[in-house]
């Protein structure tokens, strides 16, 4: 799972340095509850994924909950 704490705002995260938000990736491993709207459905080798804002989600399970994980990016 990933190691920094992050805000995410309609999918769009974000780390606290000193007094300001700074714009980043999440790591590989970070899990969200919720995606944004917007997300789009994508498949890839056959299994399927959830990409918004250039970053890819698979749906897991958290604690018996829906949850989905940073899987990737996609580099354009």
């Amino acid at each position: 799972m990933g190691t920094r704490n992050y805000y995410n705002y309609q999918g769009i995260f974000y780390i606290n340095i000193g007094n300001e938000y700074e714009v980043v990736e999440p790591e590989i491993g970070t899990i969200v509850y919720n995606l944004p709207r917007g997300y789009e459905k994508v498949e890839i080798d056959g299994y399927t994924y959830y990409e918004y804002a250039n970053v890819l989600y698979e749906k897991v399970q958290v604690d018996g909950a829906r949850a989905y994980e940073v899987v990737g990016t996609i580099q354009l």
